[in-house]
């Protein structure tokens, strides 16, 4: 009769944890004890043997039992190990170790009928104690036998009548098994025993089930979370799940719908469907997002989220326009319309400093009205707000003033935020920001010791960005006699955050003529391919950003000039193939890149809908 190896590493482990786990005595340690441990250990079970089986006479530790057993069972002494096992299993009924080695003895020699019976009355002489059916259907399930830790866990759900009826261990069961409907409808058990195990059965189903690929499980699902979201309606959370498995599924416009009627039947006041819309939005479902805003917007100022659902609102319509293949200045003129009838009818005061503070972004950046940003910054800045909230608006105010070419007065605020707000992100990107004043002004070496100094920022975008703009100081100062490429490329940086495309263009044309050969080329490329962007030129933005990504894909600009193509074709031009295809650049040729984590999602949601 051949004993299976991995059986026997699979036993004497698990019979050490049960030494240790189980029964935590301390083993004995004489002479003897110390020689058996010498010789099991160097797999000379027959030594070994005589010194266990005396060492167990005398001490009579579960320890030396389990050992002198294996010693037999190593040597294929099965009617030793048989006989001890017996012997041991009358002396204490309740060592449960005992039985499961009695099993094995009856496996190893084709007794499974044998071993069978043995397992069913163990099953059947356990108790009622929870603690009692839990460690016997562990004990099953560690060793493989599905079959009865399911009968075990099902005998403790008879004979508990009420409170925790093993949910969680009978999913595992169902799962290790291979039955998916019935492992999920244990989990949903659980959330009858008590909804505070809501978030726990969402992580669990979450990890078990893979949304894109497990078609199967996720129909059973579905299937499971209707059926009981219609049996039992005033069970809200069912709903919660539902509303759950449409986000994990991508489908908004469901989760918008659950949540709805959630908030409804429980009076939220648009609590739940806020939360619903901030994540469809996050997702790009604008669509879905505004529907969940227009709900809470119907409520009126009975609901706490009705002036952030407005904010929210017009936020959406700005981006829907903005990421349209092409805008015209009358639609920006829409949405800046709609903002400024918000802040008529809701009032200019600390609620609404998210509203004004959009407005004044799409007249500076988008409509190239100055004036009227820094009107409605200067409103704000003399609100009842807290110190954060005018730093933020004191950045925003410098970034106005950078498009105004009022630079030295941008830089006086972004140091005031920077002084104030030292060990924050908030100033940090005010010190970045200031060091790019110095850029443009041609006070390279101070801006580069700024920059250097932000790389260790806590923020990644800061940091990243520092990083890359400290490289292309370092990178081409010094180089040339001449400073003055270097200049020419921050007029022209300048430019085009000041909206003159342009002026912006032609000095980076003069640059290339004038130093065709300068390093500056990929840097050129990319600032041109920004600059067409803001001009919605997309196929130019494209022809400059690949050749970046192609010709300079060793250069630290290679992943952005990618990432860029891909959000163009995704967003503007609606081309999900060849979208996918950059983004699966960034994922193989890019391995490094921050954008790494958005690429894969991204790149799976298109293959998804392609």
């Amino acid at each position: 009769m051949n004993l299976k190896k991995s059986n026997i590493v699979l036993i004497f482990f698990l019979l050490l944890f049960t030494t240790t786990a189980h029964y935590s005595i301390a083993q004995p340690r004489d002479n003897d004890t110390k020689l058996a441990d010498h010789y099991f250990n160097k797999g000379e079970y027959e030594k070994a043997e005589e010194y266990y089986k005396t060492a167990y006479k005398k001490y009579k530790s579960p320890v030396h039992f389990e050992k002198y057993f294996l010693c037999l069972f190593y040597q294929k002494k099965f009617d030793e190990a048989e006989k001890l096992t017996l012997k041991q299993t009358k002396q204490d009924p309740f060592d449960i170790e005992a039985h499961f080695m009695l099993g094995q003895v009856y496996e190893e020699t084709e007794r499974q009928e044998e071993a069978k019976a043995l397992y069913e009355q163990m099953i059947e002489d356990c108790g009622a104690v929870q603690s009692q059916i839990t460690r016997l259907g562990k004990a099953f399930k560690i060793r493989g036998k599905y079959d009865f830790a399911l009968a075990t866990y099902l005998k403790g759900r008879k004979q508990v009548k009420q409170g925790y009826q093993y949910q969680l261990e009978l999913a595992e069961i169902y799962s290790l098994l291979d039955e998916p409907d019935k492992m999920i409808q244990e989990y949903l058990n659980l959330l009858d025993y008590s909804q505070v195990y809501l978030a726990t059965v969402q992580n669990y189903l979450s990890r078990i089930i893979d949304f894109e690929e497990d078609s199967e499980m996720v129909r059973l699902l579905k299937e499971e979370l209707l059926v009981r979201t219609q049996k039992d309606p005033d069970k809200n959370y069912y709903s919660e799940m539902l509303i759950w498995f449409y986000l994990q599924k991508k489908e908004f416009p469901g989760a918008v719908i659950q949540a709805k009627a959630l908030d409804k039947r429980l009076g939220l006041k648009g609590k739940k469907v806020y939360e619903i819309g901030e994540i469809c939005e996050v997702n790009e479902a604008y669509s879905s997002a505004s529907k969940a805003y227009e709900y809470i917007i119907e409520l009126g100022r009975v609901s706490p989220y009705y002036t952030r659902a407005i904010e929210r609102n017009l936020k959406i319509g700005f981006d829907q326009i903005t990421n349209r293949k092409s805008y015209t200045f009358e639609d920006l003129q829409t949405v800046a319309t709609a903002y400024e009838n918000a802040l008529n009818d809701l009032g200019k005061d600390q609620s609404t400093i998210g509203i004004l503070m959009q407005l004044a972004q799409i007249y500076a950046f988008y409509m190239n009205e100055p004036v009227k940003a820094e009107a409605l910054v200067q409103e704000a800045l003399v609100l009842n707000i807290s110190p954060s909230q005018k730093g933020v608006l004191k950045i925003l105010l410098g970034d106005i003033y950078v498009v105004s070419n009022r630079i030295w007065d941008a830089s006086l605020l972004y140091m005031q935020v920077e002084k104030q707000f030292s060990e924050d992100p908030l100033g940090h990107e005010a010190k970045y920001k200031n060091a790019r004043v110095f850029y443009y002004d041609g006070e390279f070496e101070y801006a580069k010791a700024q920059l250097d100094v932000l790389k260790a920022s806590t923020s990644k975008l800061i940091a990243n960005d520092a990083m890359q703009l400290s490289l292309l100081l370092q990178d081409n100062l010094g180089i040339d006699t001449t400073r003055a490429p270097v200049q020419m490329f921050a007029n022209a940086d300048l430019l085009l955050q000041q909206n003159k495309f342009e002026e912006a263009l032609s000095m980076l044309d003069s640059l290339e003529k004038k130093y065709p050969f300068h390093s500056l080329a990929d840097e050129v490329l990319f600032k041109k391919g920004e600059i067409y962007e803001a001009q919605q030129q997309w196929d130019k933005a494209i022809e400059m950003y690949d050749v970046v990504s192609s010709s300079y894909a060793h250069d630290i600009l290679g992943d952005d000039a990618t990432y860029r193509i891909a959000r163009i074709y995704e967003l503007k031009i609606g081309d999900k193939e060849k979208a996918a295809e950059y983004y699966k650049k960034i994922l193989f040729d890019f391995k490094g890149s921050l954008y790494v984590a958005e690429a894969r999602a991204r790149f799976n949601a298109l293959n998804a809908a392609i």
